[in-house]
């Protein structure tokens, strides 16, 4: 049966003894302290648990509070004034050594959870102190307890939240700081308070001590104290529940939405409550960027579920962070203040995202269209320039310039916006040569009917050549719904009319010429030669197909045993022939 062990006078008397001498500031305690102080540094700056505990090992600032909680029993004004005034330059020389560390280490990287589980104190820490007060009093009390557990059991509360603080200074982060500090403070208040308590229990108070106004008029003030830090803690506890619910209910969200989009999934949530709302950063792995509309339909679905504004923005493994505004807001790694969404300050380069977000929507479902940069300005004139660079397969229309025109200077309010694109545009190749991508939907007919095309380009090329001097090159189909429409690229030295090209529709096969639209367009740059008429790109080709034949054939005579020509030989003898 468990029995709270009762010291006896000479025990008492070892213990003040051991408790004051420890309590006074000396060389040892200030070597002891930096020790610890840069030792938890680096190990909150590496995210290390097992450097954090060693320096929990070497920490000497568990004494002083003993001795406060004794000074206090015992009515010994002396006693609590050395031990509060240890304390006091305890904190103040381990927070500066963790400034001190932390000054030259300021690109040490992102804050590491080690420090950020230090910034937001909560109930559940208190608690720890607690317990860990507990377990360290106790210690002091039963002989029988290894001699060491106080000191692991006190720094445990004690030195990483003073590290943490002094980092937080010296990189700026204010409230950081104080959260850190606070723990501490709530730490010092809950050990002092529970050690007062097991001493009480202990017998090492004075006699004449335990009347009631006594024993008020020591410890209330630091009941007092605790009562306001357990007040403060338990609201940022039931703070962090609800967080935990905010963050359950954006997850369940996130994760509907991503079910519906192929390929791509939740990889990571994170989520901060501001004035202004609640914003959210949740990265996914996707094979494709996700779209502003996408974004913007989830922002508005979270908006709905919680009641309040979200600003969300998704990150995609392909490096792009996108959100409902495009790029405006630039997302980093949280920082010690919690923070991880940093509006831009430059109004043109909000305005440049303003514009990067209606291009992308004006063609997300465009094929072969990829816009590389976007740049805004203002004339000599005073009128917004807008100046976009694109890769394309294919010019922009007349009406889709105006119509995009006409969208931005809506978005932007101004309607003497001013927008030109720099277009590189790209032939597009296929087995047949180079394609033309307004005629290129042969995909959509059925596959019946795209069945029908070899007959078709055969009977066209039998029909073009017995009506017309004329050669066809290449023909492009493009299926209405209910006929083809058959573009065919044709030279020679015929000219063609709209007669013609009826005369040569009506040699196609009766059933064929009732599902085919033709339309002939005749190339005036060709190559005539003794042999007949070519294009020049086929012209091209089929002198490098004979040149890269030639070099093979060279390439491997030269390395045959019976031949000395070495493969730099041939391919100069080559050039030389040619």
């Amino acid at each position: 049966m468990f029995r709270f062990p009762k010291v006896s006078a000479e025990r008492t008397r070892e213990i003040v003894r051991e408790v004051s001498h420890g309590s006074k500031a000396r060389g040892r305690f200030f070597v002891l302290l930096i020790t610890a102080s840069m030792i938890a540094s680096f190990g909150l700056i590496a995210n290390s648990t097992a450097v954090i505990i060693g320096a929990m090992l070497v920490s000497p600032l568990m004494t002083p509070i003993f001795g406060a909680a004794l000074g206090i029993l015992r009515g010994n004004p002396r006693l609590l004034g050395w031990s509060l005034w240890s304390e006091a330059i305890g904190i103040t020389l381990a927070v500066g050594a963790a400034y001190l560390v932390g000054i030259p280490q300021l690109s040490f990287g992102d804050a590491t959870p080690e420090m950020l589980a230090r910034t937001q104190p909560n109930l559940l820490d208190l608690l720890v102190a607690v317990f860990a007060g507990f377990a360290g009093a106790y210690a002091m009390l039963d002989e029988r307890v290894s001699p060491a557990l106080p000191g692991v059991a006190i720094a445990t509360a004690i030195v990483p939240p003073l590290a943490t603080c002094g980092l937080c200074l010296s990189l700026g982060a204010w409230s950081g700081a104080g959260g850190a500090m606070l723990l501490f403070l709530a730490n010092f208040v809950s050990i002092l308070l529970v050690a007062l308590a097991v001493f009480w229990a202990g017998g090492l108070a004075r006699k004449g001590m335990y009347s009631r106004r006594r024993v008020f008029g020591h410890i209330g003030l630091t009941t007092t104290a605790f009562v306001v830090v357990v007040v403060i803690l338990t609201n940022s506890l039931l703070r962090i529940t609800k967080d935990r619910a905010l963050e359950s209910g954006i997850h369940k969200t996130l994760e509907e939405e991503l079910a519906l989009k192929h390929g791509t999934d939740l990889e990571e949530l994170m989520h901060c409550r501001t004035s202004k709302g609640v914003q959210v950063l949740a990265t996914v792995r996707s094979h494709s960027t996700i779209s502003p509309r996408w974004v913007t339909a989830i922002e508005d679905r979270l908006e709905s579920a919680l009641g309040e504004p979200v600003d969300l923005v998704v990150r995609t493994i392909r490096s792009r962070d996108v959100c409902a505004l495009g790029a405006s807001l630039q997302v980093v790694h949280p920082n010690l203040d919690g923070d991880f969404l940093v509006e831009m300050s430059d109004d043109f380069e909000a305005r440049e995202s303003l514009a990067s977000q209606v291009v992308r929507e004006f063609f997300e479902d465009e094929p072969g269209f990829e816009l590389t940069r976007i740049e805004y300005g203002i004339s000599n004139n005073h009128e917004g320039v807008i100046v976009a660079y694109a890769n394309s397969i294919r010019r922009l229309s007349k009406q889709e310039f105006g119509a995009l025109e006409s969208v931005l200077q809506e978005r932007f309010n101004d309607p003497a916006l001013h927008l030109f694109v720099s277009m590189n545009v790209a032939s597009l190749q296929g087995r047949d040569g180079p394609q033309l991508v307004e005629w290129s939907n042969v995909q959509s007919a059925a596959p019946e009917r795209a069945g029908e095309l070899p007959g078709i380009r055969e009977a066209i090329r039998i029909a073009v050549k017995h009506e017309t001097n004329n050669e066809p090159i290449r023909m492009h189909f493009n299926w209405t719904g209910d006929h083809w429409r058959a573009l065919v690229e044709v030279f020679g030295g015929e000219g063609l009319s709209p007669s013609a090209v009826a005369k040569i529709r009506s040699e196609l096969p009766e059933q064929l010429a009732q599902r085919v639209e033709l339309l002939i367009w005749r190339k005036s740059d060709f190559v005539v030669t003794e042999e007949g008429y070519s294009d020049y790109d086929t012209l091209v080709d089929s002198d490098l197909l004979q040149r890269s034949e030639q070099l093979r054939g060279l390439f491997q005579v030269s390395t045959l045993p019976s031949t000395t020509t070495s493969h730099k030989d041939a391919a100069d003898s080559l050039l030389l022939d040619e």
